[in-house]
């Protein structure tokens, strides 16, 4: 797709937003059942419902400018995929696991976070309704809340050794 204006770059991005929000449900999924403690497994078990809410956000977001709902993939979300596949296959001791799982979800909630950060700028250069912003950001409020649900567990975990 050759990008020739911002509204151009606006649907592709929320595109691969709308991808990563797919893989992110078994992405979530794959990296509880990696996870070694109770703490961990709960950070991205519980994600589940808050994705799927995140994903009709985006489909609001795609009916308000008159758009059909499209995927878009990213060689960024394949990488990180890859790198999920990779890290689960490699690492078997379990004190291990857990360093890994939160490196793979925070890496996911910063390129979410940034993605969106995109978003917001190119929608209020369209000027678009409210409503795509009021979803945009509330999208990015959540993300913005697992991220620091895994740095907090990083921080305890410097704290504690």
């Amino acid at each position: 797709m050759a990008l020739e204006t911002t509204r151009d770059l606006f649907e592709r991005e929320l595109g691969k937003l709308y991808h990563a929000e797919h893989e992110i449900l078994d992405l979530h999924g794959d990296l509880a059942e990696a996870a070694t403690s109770e703490d961990v497994r709960d950070l991205f078990s519980g994600h589940r419902e808050d994705t799927i809410e995140q994903i009709h956000r985006i489909e609001a977001v795609f009916e308000a400018i008159g758009a059909e709902p499209e995927q878009h993939g990213s060689s960024l979300m394949e990488g990180l995929l890859a790198e999920k596949d990779e890290f689960v296959t490699d690492v078997r001791t379990d004190e291990l696991r857990d360093i890994g799982v939160l490196r793979i979800g925070t890496l996911n909630e910063r390129i979410e976070i940034t993605i969106l950060d995109e978003l917001l700028l190119l929608a209020a250069d369209l000027d678009l309704s409210e409503e795509v912003a009021v979803n945009l950001e509330a999208n990015r409020t959540e993300a913005n809340d697992a991220l620091s649900g895994m740095q907090m567990f990083f921080e305890r975990e410097r704290t504690t050794r």
